[in-house]
């Protein structure tokens, strides 16, 4: 099963990822790495996958610990590998679990969840990759009533979603008295079409703050913006 699993080696720590699971996305590192920024204390990463967001959240954030939870046994196992092979494995737990039937005495200070967004989607070969990318395991609905569930009152959560699924997202949140403030809209490049939006959220109702970051330039190289963002994580972007 392992034969084809790659190692993504960051400055601090390093991953196995896929074969199980879905391979690391330039996305989801982007994701990470601004989600990092507004962490604190308890935090719950839904759906962690190799363990991708907990990993880099416990990097930015040394006070912070993280739950990680992941569905699906053979990859919950990768991140579990991960974190253990890791510096920050003492902050680091992995849980394999449903988010829908998964019990905390405790509420969490930050979620984060890059959730599966295809909804009438031809079903992948592969048992893993189908349940990391498709929302009949994890609905925009589903999603907003396990924030509203597990996040304390004055909580924050990070979410990352294609436009038309986080128009979903968003009725189902404020079904459940919560908003969105902050949207960051991911492009390849500045004439690319929209990958994916970044959002921020709370039970607090306040203007929505929209940016734009575009993981490249015209001309091919990465942007300012985004190797700000991934300094601290990319080897390529010296510290």
């Amino acid at each position: 099963m392992a034969e084809n699993r790659s190692t993504f080696e960051f400055k601090q720590f390093s991953l196995h990822h896929g074969n199980p699971g879905l391979k690391i996305s330039t996305e989801a590192c982007l994701f990470g790495a601004w989600s990092s920024l507004k962490a604190r204390g308890k935090c719950l990463d839904i759906g962690t996958g190799c363990g991708l967001l907990a990993s880099m959240i416990a990097q930015a954030q040394p006070s912070s610990t993280v739950i990680a939870l992941e569905i699906h046994r053979e990859v919950a196992k990768v991140a579990s590998e991960n974190f253990n092979s890791g510096p920050f494995k003492a902050r680091l737990q992995t849980i394999e679990a449903n988010v829908l039937t998964f019990n905390s005495n405790e509420k969490f200070d930050f979620i984060c969840s890059n959730p599966p967004f295809f909804t009438n989607h031809l079903a992948a070969s592969d048992e893993a990759k189908h349940m990391a990318i498709h929302a009949d395991h994890l609905s925009p609905k589903d999603l907003a009533s396990s924030i509203d569930r597990l996040l304390t009152n004055d909580g924050t959560f990070t979410v990352l979603y294609p436009a038309d699924v986080l128009a979903l997202f968003e009725q189902s949140l404020q079904a459940n008295g919560f908003f969105i403030h902050e949207k960051v809209a991911i492009h390849s490049n500045p004439s690319s079409p929209l990958l994916r939006i970044m959002a921020c959220g709370s039970r607090e109702k306040s203007p929505v703050k929209q940016e734009r970051i575009n993981i490249k330039t015209d001309q091919g190289d990465y942007s300012s913006e985004f190797i700000e963002l991934l300094r601290p994580y990319y080897i390529i972007f010296p510290s």
